[in-house]
């Protein structure tokens, strides 16, 4: 519980803190030079993101307030980035920071600074100023959260694929695929490949592909799993049109990279799991099915803000990094309880399958030793009919006798007087080489 209680503190608690007021100049043609930027006329904002209006723009930083800064940019969506001072210099980036980031001197500098960046998605522009030591340890924050969320993840697809290799049900690897899918959206939503050298271009088509690979998986697992009922069919209908548009979008995000197929592979994709989820909570009961509804809000809300609103600044969530990566934990945890659910299920009904089995295994070796004696009876019977040249109702007489049946149930049964049953069974007895009916069924048996 005091896990839980840190953990829900830690979501309240900002990242970072961003200027009060951002002074920005829109560069639409991407051609200004930076003499010409410092002769123009720069706007103010307290937004640091203005939705769709992506392009090249320069940021100007009057001042810094300690001897020695670090001027972050935090924002998985930036390329071509320069940082020149008044004098026309121009600042070396730092290297393995997760952010591209800047290392501020004052006294070698001549201010304001001016920032060149090109946002080719949304235009997000958190930028961020900090002293070393408040810098270093924020990356230790974020990266603590970052880790203990990246190590819950893959320790559920480790767990999940143990499960499938123990119980063989394919189920556990469309979770899998599931879980590795939204960990790839993260991973480079996050900026982690930053690190790495991976460029912003290869972070981002990662990034539309992970969405991409997480609205198939919700297609695939509702085809192979979900038992569709007549009057539901109008739902896998739609996954699968909705699919389709989803591959299109990202084939023309590939080719012309344009935030209109970015979104549309983003809308498309959690418009499957949305469908997906809606089978899924018409099939669950109890217990099961309230834990769904919570996990399914939390990945709903988060989804659609975390990678479809921000990009608009539509976004009603005030999130940073580190408190996405531990909601996605909490969610994780949950799906991890529901699959030790489903693994008990499975475990239970495969002791209940081997129970039915050895039972049914008993039952036929049963009936085998019967037919065996059976199929005895009968060729022995066949050989005595074949080598006495007995006739039908001879025969019958002689099975009858072989059962122990009186004279009186024969008779009966094949409505003889007693006069004609005695006459069969005498020449019975004579073709047979008997004396009486004792000797008829000890032959017989």
């Amino acid at each position: 519980m005091k896990i839980l209680m840190v953990l829900l503190a830690l979501l309240c608690v900002s990242a970072g803190t961003p200027f009060e007021s951002i002074y920005y100049l829109r560069d639409t043609n991407g051609s200004l030079t930076i003499d010409e930027v410092k002769n123009a006329t720069f706007t103010s904002t307290s937004s640091d993101n203005l939705g769709a209006e992506n392009g090249t723009y320069w940021f100007k930083i009057d001042d810094i307030t300690a001897d020695r800064e670090i001027l972050e940019l935090k924002s998985s969506h930036v390329s071509y980035l320069e940082l020149y001072d008044s004098n026309g210099k121009e600042l070396n980036i730092m290297k393995d920071t997760r952010f591209p980031s800047y290392f501020l001197v004052k006294r070698n500098l001549e201010f304001p600074l001016y920032l060149k960046a090109n946002f080719p998605l949304e235009a997000y522009f958190p930028i961020h100023l900090s002293d070393e030591s408040s810098f270093a340890s924020n990356e230790k924050r974020s990266l603590l959260s970052i880790g203990f969320f990246y190590g819950t993840a893959i320790a559920l697809i480790v767990a999940i694929l143990v499960f499938y290799f123990i119980v063989r049900n394919t189920q556990f690897l469309f979770f899998a695929f599931l879980v590795f899918a939204v960990l790839l959206s993260i991973l480079t939503k996050d900026n982690v490949l930053y690190l790495f050298g991976v460029s912003s271009d290869i972070s981002t088509s990662l990034e539309i592909f992970g969405h991409y690979l997480v609205g198939l998986s919700a297609t695939g697992f509702m085809l192979f799993y979900l038992k569709v009922r007549p009057h539901q069919l109008w739902i896998k209908y739609l996954m699968l049109i909705i699919s389709g548009l989803s591959t299109l979008f990202l084939i023309i995000y590939f080719v012309t990279q344009n935030i209109i197929s970015f979104t549309g592979v983003d809308i498309t994709s959690i418009s499957t799991v949305i469908l997906m989820w809606v089978l899924m909570l018409m099939i669950a009961k109890g217990l099961r099915k309230t834990i769904l509804i919570l996990v399914y809000s939390i990945d709903i809300l988060f989804l659609a803000d975390y990678f479809i609103l921000h990009i608009f600044n539509l976004s009603f969530i005030n999130y940073a990094p580190a408190q996405v990566a531990i909601a996605a934990s909490l969610n994780f945890t949950l799906i991890a309880i529901l699959l030790l659910a489903s693994f008990k299920d499975i475990q239970r009904k495969g002791v209940l399958m081997k129970q039915k089995l050895m039972f049914q295994v008993q039952e036929l070796k049963e009936l085998s030793a019967y037919k065996n004696v059976q199929d005895a009876d009968d060729n022995y019977m066949e050989s005595l009919i074949y080598q006495y040249d007995l006739e039908n109702m001879e025969v019958r007489i002689l099975n009858d006798i072989s059962k122990g049946l009186s004279n009186e149930m024969i008779a009966l049964k094949h409505s003889l007087s007693d006069d004609k049953l005695q006459q069969l069974t005498t020449s019975l007895y004579s073709k047979l080489g008997l004396d009486n009916g004792t000797d008829l069924q000890e032959l017989s048996f």
